[in-house]
């Protein structure tokens, strides 16, 4: 009978452009399992435990690491090397008081460390609202989270500032006139700027942000700018960042 279903295992020339791993190393990389994260915009655990921030340099290292629950995502032990982490998850090894969050550049997803407070914060991008039963409203989250509050008044392309793993509400901010903005995706990745104005999107045209970034101004489709806060980011969003 024939083998059904995908393949578990990837080539390291194969993988995706947007990962920043050597391409000539072992033959075999991980491949991510299907998650809150897409394989082309997250790593699996493995890879960033290992090849990312050289926490180990054996297989056997790694899945010992894994195994024995020493490895966190978000503040949850994540048992498997394949595990999807994409954009601002934080990726935890207590023992060793190290915690880093994937923060965007342009060379993909980079490790920027931050402190163990902030390790507990998290800033997510809000895809989706609707109303659920009992007429409360629930947004849906860039990396599959889900959220109730009838406080906030929220839309599509705002964010929220979550305690992790609690997914307590903190603060947010607004995808608008005034906000700082992070571009997410090409050489500007990284870039945090004043948003100048957001203009509505149209039938052939899709919702566009004028954003005055250090490399001169510039407008970006809206999905791929990330509103971090006001005066100063909420959370730590670039590699050096103090």
């Amino acid at each position: 009978m024939a083998k059904k279903g995908g393949r578990n295992r990837l080539k390291r020339l194969a993988a995706p452009r947007s990962w920043d791993i050597s391409r000539k190393a072992d033959r075999f990389v991980f491949k991510s399992l299907p998650g809150p994260h897409p394989i082309e915009a997250s790593y699996p655990l493995g890879v960033v435990v290992r090849d990312l921030a050289s926490l180990a340099t054996l297989s056997r290292e790694l899945k010992f690491m894994m195994k024995t629950g020493k490895v966190l995502v978000d503040g949850r032990q994540r048992k498997t090397s394949s595990f999807p982490v994409g954009l601002f998850n934080v990726v935890s090894v207590p023992l060793e008081g190290i915690d880093y969050r994937l923060v965007p550049s342009p060379k993909g997803l980079a490790l920027a460390k931050v402190s163990g407070d902030e390790a507990k914060t998290k800033l997510c991008s809000v895809h989706s609202k609707s109303k659920v039963k009992g007429g409360h409203i629930q947004y849906g989250l860039h990396d599959g989270r889900s959220v109730v509050d009838d406080a906030l008044n929220l839309s599509p392309g705002d964010s929220v500032l979550i305690e992790v793993p609690s997914q307590k509400v903190l603060g947010y901010a607004k995808l608008a006139k005034g906000s700082l903005g992070l571009v997410l995706t090409g050489d500007r990745a990284g870039q945090l700027g004043k948003i100048a104005d957001v203009k509505k999107g149209t039938i052939s045209r899709e919702k566009m942000v004028r954003i005055s970034l250090p490399s001169g101004d510039a407008e970006i489709p809206s999905r791929l700018v990330f509103p971090v806060g006001s005066d100063r980011p909420m959370i730590t969003v670039g590699v050096g960042q103090p």
